[in-house]
Formats: C-alpha cells, structure tokens, sequence
C-alpha cells in the first residue's frame, strides 16, 4: 500500500514538474504561464507561431524556466529566426527538430 501511494505520488510529481504542451492557449495566456515560472512546448505542428509571438512568450521567461520549440516539417523556422529567439535567452530557448 505504502509503495503504490508512493509511486502514484512520485508520477504527480513528475507530471507537475514537465513542461506545460502549449495546446490552444493564446500567446498573452501563455506569456502569463512563463511569467509565473512555468516551462513550455509550443508545437509548430499545431499552430504556426510567429517569431514575434515567440519573442513576447519568452519575455515573460522566468531563470530556470524554458521555451522548448517543436518543428513541423515544412512549418519551420529559419536560421535566422532561431538565431534570433535563442540570442534573446541563451539557455532556456530549445529547439525540437
């Protein structure tokens, strides 16, 4: 009994402790997730963000917080732009090629 509470309370954990999946919130929504600590996974597979609305999420980036980038084939950024996002944060912004 003590094992199975201590497993199902290491999982909660570790759910809490993973970054938040983007999903359909809004830029401001997830800028204010940011703000408060959190960590993200924006997936350019289901919504195509721009580096602007990028650039405002990573704003809000707390020190340990990070801004992970998931590309979609066909759907991603340049170079250029990941130069761009990763110079505004070096550390915490991550690419998912």
């Amino acid at each position: 009994m003590k094992k199975s509470l201590f497993v199902v309370g290491l999982a909660a954990l570790l759910c809490a402790a993973a970054p938040c999946m983007a999903g359909e919130k809004s830029v401001s929504e997830l800028r204010q997730i940011a703000q408060a600590g959190g960590s993200l996974i924006v997936d350019m597979r289901h919504r195509r963000y721009t580096v602007t609305e990028l650039l405002t999420i990573a704003a809000g980036l707390q020190p340990d917080a990070t801004l992970t980038v998931r590309m979609d084939r066909g759907n991603e950024l340049s170079t250029t732009e990941c130069l761009q996002l990763a110079q505004t944060h070096p550390g915490q912004i991550r690419f998912w090629f």
